[in-house]
């Protein structure tokens, strides 16, 4: 089992959104580092939350903070994520239906063994079913993760050492 608590928190390059906010339990909650706090949608699903970075970053993974045992009905059964520069274009990732109620983080990696770390300017979390067949969902935490430092060195370094204007003038695609 892979220790996620030691990757790079990438979540304040981000600019956070969610499908809907029941009053007093906003976005904010979910970067609070409080288990005791939580974002509450309010509204009909799917429930999302949205993340869009100024640049395309280097993702490995997401991770939710889930408490069935507080939460209850509220806790989702499944999440799917999408990525891609905007919405317009959103690929499908990753999708999970829990085996077991969750409690604590759920990580969700989002990259292969050996495989290319994701890079995206936009990651849709959506969050389609509840348990016992809730309507409203809450999320105690959420966060993305770069990928590890040693990999982040290397990928920055080693693989594309170009450092002029023109390079990185056509670097990407946006």
């Amino acid at each position: 089992m892979e220790d996620y608590s030691k990757l790079p928190d990438i979540s304040s390059q981000g600019s956070w959104n969610v499908s809907t906010t029941k009053h007093g339990y906003g976005i904010e909650n979910l970067h609070d580092n409080s288990t005791e706090t939580f974002w509450q949608s309010d509204g009909q699903q799917p429930h999302s939350i949205s993340v869009q970075f100024p640049t395309r970053a280097q993702i490995y993974a997401v991770s939710l903070y889930l408490d069935t045992e507080k939460d209850e009905s509220y806790t989702p059964c499944k999440v799917t994520i999408y990525a891609g520069t905007g919405r317009h274009d959103m690929q499908f990732v990753k999708d999970q239906l829990f085996a077991t109620e969750p409690k604590g983080w759920v990580d969700f990696k989002l990259t292969d063994i050996d495989g290319p770390v994701l890079m995206a300017h936009f990651v849709l979390i959506e969050l389609p079913y509840n348990y016992d067949n809730g309507r409203d969902v809450r999320v105690r935490l959420a966060r993305v993760l770069g990928p590890p430092l040693r990999e982040q060195k290397f990928r920055n370094e080693l693989i594309l050492p170009y450092t002029s204007k023109e390079f990185y003038m056509y670097e990407s695609l946006r």
